[in-house]
């Protein structure tokens, strides 16, 4: 407690010396990870914040993207990348790790991969842009179609593939079941050999400031059991509670050997993640932690329309608008039932702008972090290239922007709050173009709440602000970082609209 107030009355200082921060700086929610406070995520100087971001997953070996950070011609993703992000309000990224690529023999790291990810990281991290760190993985191996885990951990016992239907229908063959089914009763030792590889991850990153946490598993599937998860209320408690939770408390108990700084997030089962099952995660006891700090990664799709071409819209489809609202929802139990703050790591997929702009106007309701998937189509074999992307063309850009999807995820948005957020919501189909935000001030923060406010983007004439309750505006007339001090306890509503 004498830490924290020594700390926010050195910042004070700062303040009254130097002035607000520069509109045009990054979020001061980098210089210590950022911690779980359920249900919300808070810097070290006790503010609520906030993440918008993308997804930035190469899928294909050697599992991160061609660059010219690394001498390549033809770069995916670099420096203009960054740019990009941070000018756009994106201050996340949740990137792919993959077990292939940290692991590819038993038990050997492969330290040139962590370093190519690291020069990753630490661009994004110039740019004031958090990272969260994915073990990614769909459909398990290439011998399925699909990525994620080296070929040496692929046990099978004879059973041939039987590749038929792509992603995500090939989860259902028999090889690919029995692969999960050895994994999550460690045959060989698979368990241990993959927490050794979060180890090995978490030790290179450790004092890395703008590392965010470590998404421990994307979208589990439950092997033999995954046909009979799919109930909507049923879900799949057996599975959860005593196969995929005892997993995950082993590979967060190795991590905290070497770093109890980062958030670890755990996920439910494939279709509660991603499908709208109900989330049974905790329900014999919390999710443990010996440092005390999770996350819950979960995403929220609509399968309803799962296969069906494009101009079958979800945007239409009310089966689509109830399952996402319910997906939600029960994870919004899940994570109180944990004591984890929540994290939307994946949601659209698709051209489809009502659906996606559907789904971020829910999380706005619920005061949820996220991150689009995807950035880039990056030759995804199990996504949903070329809709799934920002770009018609991985490879020009900016000249190739999807305009009219960039508009709907780039959204006014408080990016740290000096209390309690209450409710906070953007309305980009209005002509004004409204935001409000609500919070209960703590006096005891002396640091600015930040809304990020897109000005070339959905105000090109400037914006204009009202502020009702115990604090004024610090920053500058229209700048992109809106900045707001506290003037005393109660409750501040802030309302802005083109002006």
């Amino acid at each position: 407690m004498l830490r924290r107030s020594l700390t926010a009355a050195l910042a004070m200082l700062i303040w009254l010396v130097v002035g607000p921060i520069p509109s045009n700086a990054s979020p001061s929610i980098q210089a210590s990870p950022v911690h779980a406070s359920s249900p919300f995520f808070r810097d070290h100087l006790g503010r609520v914040v906030f993440f918008h971001g993308v997804n930035a997953a190469w899928k294909l070996a050697p599992y991160y993207p061609p660059s010219e950070l690394f001498g390549d011609a033809r770069s995916y993703f670099d420096d203009r990348d960054a740019r990009f992000l941070a000018s756009a309000g994106f201050n996340h990224v949740r990137l792919g790790v993959f077990f292939a690529g940290v692991m590819p023999k038993p038990g050997h790291i492969d330290t040139s991969y962590l370093d190519h990810i690291a020069t990753i990281v630490d661009m994004l991290g110039r740019r004031g842009i958090d990272v969260l760190l994915d073990f990614h993985q769909d459909v398990y191996n290439e011998e399925f179609d699909g990525e994620g885990f080296p070929n040496w951990a692929v046990i099978t016992d004879g059973i041939p593939p039987t590749n038929c239907c792509g992603f995500p229908a090939d989860y259902f063959t028999p090889a690919v079941s029995h692969a999960f089914d050895n994994f999550w009763l460690n045959r060989a030792h698979l368990q241990d050999l993959y927490a050794k590889g979060w180890v090995a991850v978490a030790k290179r990153f450790r004092d890395t400031k703008n590392v965010m946490g470590y998404d421990l598993f994307n979208e589990p599937w439950a092997g033999s059991q995954g046909a009979t998860c799919v109930n909507v209320l049923v879900g799949c408690p057996v599975f959860e509670n005593l196969f995929l939770q005892p997993f995950f408390e082993k590979v967060i108990a190795a991590i905290r050997t070497v770093d109890r700084r980062h958030i670890a997030f755990w996920e439910s089962q494939l279709w509660s993640s991603a499908a709208g099952v109900q989330d049974w995660m905790g329900l014999l006891h919390p999710v443990r932690d010996p440092a005390n700090d999770t996350g819950l990664s979960f995403h929220d799709y609509c399968t309803a329309t799962l296969g069906l071409p494009e101009p079958v819209l979800r945007a239409t489809d009310v089966a689509c608008q109830l399952s996402e609202t319910f997906t939600m929802q029960a994870h919004a139990r899940a994570a109180a039932r944990n004591d984890s703050a929540m994290l939307l790591s994946e949601f659209g997929a698709s051209d489809d702008l009502v659906d996606i702009a559907r789904v971020a106007t829910l999380a706005d309701q619920h005061m949820v972090s996220w991150d689009y998937w995807s950035y880039a189509n990056w030759h995804d074999p199990t996504g949903n290239p070329p809709a799934e992307g920002m770009w018609r063309d991985d490879l020009d850009r900016p000249g190739s922007l999807k305009r009219s999807k960039a508009l709907v995820l780039i959204r006014t948005y408080p990016q740290a709050v000096a209390g309690t957020p209450l409710s906070f919501a953007f309305h980009p189909e209005r002509a004004d173009r409204l935001f409000t935000l609500t919070y209960r001030t703590d006096p005891s923060i002396h640091v600015p709440t930040i809304v990020f406010v897109p000005v070339q983007w959905h105000y090109p004439n400037g914006y204009t602000v009202a502020v009702r309750g115990p604090a004024r505006v610090v920053s500058g007339p229209n700048a992109t970082r809106l900045e707001l001090v506290n003037t005393g306890p109660g409750t501040v509503s802030v309302t802005v609209r083109r002006a």
